[in-house]
């Protein structure tokens, strides 16, 4: 039995001509398709529960899905990790959490600190406008770098995991999803840390617990993307974290000093 497509009634999302209810092309419903109340208002609410349960629940699932070709039900990796930044500075932010504060108050580079130049008097209307923006400019291009910090680590899962021959789109998922998982456990810390008054710059401990949950983590998600045996992925996982952890002090003073430049 042949099929006839129906070229009166294109997609009207991408122009394709329609066979049945869906578009093949980009999966857009039409008028035809049958959809419920929720499905229409709501249906990303499924999506983001799927995506956060599959991220939490089964490290590595999200890029395996990918390698396999039916990723469909989950977000796109970049998407949830700019909102998981978004949401991190919000509760873990400000002057005890990860902020332009923080960061100049550990006196971590001696050539940032030369450029730290603050107008006005403390308590100042000056100085407080100074301060503000600061901190608007240092998250903008913190939050900007966080892309290149994923694509090094998707460069640096290839590169362990090059004899498994994998699409680069599969490395990169892989670093974006632990991206993610990372930034999840930071806004705990960090804003747990901002409401019971705690500088994190201070607790070592606080900070080796989160490494090993996100070095846990990255075992976890090479084994099940990468079929890993668990004596390889441990020694992978220690690599890729290590060297993620050097380019992201990099990133972060690279950021304070262009925010310091700016503001």
């Amino acid at each position: 039995m042949s099929v006839v497509i129906d070229t009166t009634t294109p997609c009207a999302a991408c122009g394709t001509p329609r066979v049945g209810p869906y578009c093949h092309a980009c999966g857009q419903a039409s008028r035809d398709a049958p959809r419920a109340f929720g499905e229409v208002l709501t249906g990303q609410t499924g999506r983001v529960v799927y995506t956060l349960r599959n991220l939490l629940l089964h490290p590595g699932e999200l890029a395996r899905e990918i390698d396999e070709g039916r990723d469909r039900r989950a977000m796109r990796p970049l998407t949830l990790l700019l909102n998981l930044v978004a949401i991190f500075f919000v509760l873990g932010g400000g002057p005890q959490g990860f902020s332009a504060h923080a960061f100049l108050a550990s006196g971590l580079d001696p050539a940032i600190q030369a450029l730290h130049i603050e107008p006005g008097a403390p308590g100042s209307p000056e100085r407080a406008r100074f301060e503000e923006r600061l901190e608007h400019r240092f998250q903008s291009i913190y939050s900007l770098l966080v892309v290149v910090q994923t694509l090094a680590y998707g460069v640096a899962i290839g590169v362990i995991e090059r004899r498994k021959r994998k699409p680069w789109i599969v490395h990169f998922a892989a670093a974006t999803h632990y991206m993610c998982v990372s930034f999840l456990v930071a806004t705990i810390a960090f804003g747990g840390a901002r409401l019971a008054h705690v500088d994190m710059a201070h607790q070592l401990p606080l900070g080796l617990v989160m490494y090993a949950i996100v070095i846990t983590y990255m075992t976890l998600m090479l084994r099940r993307a990468y079929d890993d045996p668990l004596r390889w992925a441990i020694p992978k996982a220690l690599g890729v974290a290590a060297f993620g952890y050097v380019v992201a002090i990099a990133l972060s003073l690279l950021a304070l000093g262009l925010a310091l430049l700016t503001a």
